[in-house]
C-alpha cells in the first residue's frame, strides 16, 4: 500500500470518482452534478493536492489537502465555529478533507493502516510546503478512529452540523504528530 499525490489526469479522475461513489451515491452528502459527470468536485479542489492510497493499481482510499490560499481560505475555517484560543492563527495551516475509504477496506485494522499511511504522506508534503498545522471537520466516531490510529487530532470547537452530519472542527500540529510517531514506535 502506498499513498501519493495524484500526478496524472487518470489518478485525479479516479479520486474524484471515488468521492462521488462515497459522498453522493453511498452517503448522500452531496447531489449529483448537473452535467451528469460521476465526479465530486468543488472550488477548493483548485487549491488542493489530491492524495490516493493505492494497493497495486487499485485506489483504496483518498483525501485532499487544501493548501493555504487567499482566494477561498479553508473550508473548516469558513464554515465552522472555532475556539480561537485553540488554533495558532500565525502558523501556516492546511486542511485535510474529503477522506474516503473504499467499502471493502473499512475493516478496523485496515482502516487504521490506511489512515496512518495517508498521514505519513500528508506530513511529508506539509513539511515541503512549510505547513505546521492541519485542520479538518470530522464526525465523533471518525475522530475516535483517528486517535486509535495514533493520529492526535483534537477538537478546536464544539460539535456542529456540517455536510450532512454532526462534526467537530479538529487540528493536528506537526510537532504533536512527530511526538506521537516516536511514542508509538
Amino acid at each position: 500500500m502506498k499513498c501519493s499525490i495524484a500526478t496524472t489526469e487518470m489518478e485525479r479522475t479516479a479520486i474524484l470518482r471515488q468521492r462521488y461513489d462515497i459522498f453522493v451515491e453511498e452517503f448522500n452528502f452531496f447531489t449529483s452534478r448537473e452535467d451528469g459527470k460521476p465526479i465530486e468536485y468543488d472550488a477548493y479542489d483548485d487549491h488542493a493536492l489530491l492524495f490516493g492510497v493505492w494497493e497495486k493499481d487499485t485506489l483504496i482510499a483518498s483525501c485532499r489537502l487544501v493548501l493555504p490560499n487567499d482566494l477561498l481560505g479553508l473550508p473548516t475555517l469558513n464554515n465552522m465555529k472555532i475556539d480561537s484560543e485553540k488554533i495558532q492563527d500565525d502558523q501556516p495551516t492546511a486542511e485535510i478533507s474529503r477522506i474516503t475509504v473504499a467499502p471493502s477496506y473499512r475493516a478496523f485494522k485496515k482502516t487504521i493502516k490506511i489512515l496512518q499511511t495517508m498521514q505519513e504522506a500528508i506530513d511529508r508534503t506539509s513539511t515541503d510546503h512549510g505547513i505546521t498545522q492541519l485542520i479538518g471537520a470530522v464526525e465523533p466516531s471518525f475522530l475516535r478512529l483517528l486517535n486509535c490510529s495514533s493520529l492526535p487530532y483534537r477538537p478546536i470547537g464544539p460539535i456542529q452540523y456540517l455536510i450532512g452530519a454532526e462534526r467537530y472542527p479538529v487540528i493536528l500540529r506537526a510537532q504533536e504528530y512527530t511526538i506521537s510517531l516516536k511514542e508509538s514506535r
